[in-house]
């Protein structure tokens, strides 16, 4: 039997607005029109839901949709203990079946594992910055980004697609939005870096189990920061 999985949004309340908050989770020094600044307090403000014990493992993902509006997919319903936010929590029992149509939107943290000699455990790139390597230092940045945003985007979520039970329709992709993150930790010299990719598309379903365990589960790295959960609506 599956697991329960709840579908949430939660829109942080008019009265406790996001500049006001900043200072309760270690953020008061920055600007609030700082998209990093942002992606920390959400990331802070999300985990607040859940955050039920000092041990508690994550079991949950979530999306920033701006406008103080986050969606979340969890194992167990939020918890607003703090009255930050405004919930709507409902089942999550998507009915798939092979062969349906859906519309998608998905931000990703997309990345490749990089062979390094005497190393047990690969380490992680950036799709779109490894590419740019391979390239070499002659090659004009720019416009080669630019291409690689989209070429490297389509081929990882291709690979990802592959083994998760659908397929995309490649006409309607439009992959956009990357973005590199450095996110400050207290009381560590070094930083949490990581990009981001979005996608929006079509798909087609082709396992539907093997789909849905994959939506639980979410797509891509950093989980943790916003990543890898896909929303979905009938095409």
């Amino acid at each position: 039997m599956t697991a329960p999985l709840y579908f949430s949004r939660a829109r942080l309340r008019r009265d406790a607005s996001l500049k006001a908050l900043l200072p309760l989770f270690g953020l008061g020094r920055q600007q609030e029109g700082e998209p990093q600044v942002r992606f920390a307090a959400g990331h802070a403000l999300v985990w607040s839901l859940f955050a039920d014990g000092a041990d508690r493992a994550r079991d949950f993902l979530y999306r920033d949709a701006e406008r103080q509006t986050f969606y979340l997919l969890s194992a167990r319903p939020p918890q607003d203990h703090h009255s930050l936010f405004d919930l709507e929590v409902q089942d999550y029992t998507p009915r798939l079946e092979a062969g349906d149509r859906l519309s998608f939107a998905l931000r990703v943290n997309p990345v490749v594992r990089r062979s390094v000699e005497g190393r047990k455990n690969a380490p992680k790139d950036d799709v779109v910055m490894y590419a740019l390597r391979q390239a070499g230092e002659e090659a004009e940045r720019g416009p080669l980004r630019r291409t690689l945003i989209r070429q490297e985007g389509a081929r990882w979520l291709a690979r990802a697609a592959e083994k998760r039970g659908f397929t995309v329709e490649e006409e309607t992709l439009v992959v956009d939005g990357y973005r590199q993150h450095r996110l400050p930790r207290p009381g560590q010299a070094a930083p949490i870096r990581f990009s981001t990719l979005d996608f929006e598309g079509r798909l087609t379903v082709t396992e539907p189990e093997t789909f849905f365990t994959a939506l639980a589960k979410g797509f891509g790295a950093a989980r943790a920061f916003g990543c890898g959960l896909m929303l979905l609506r009938r095409a």
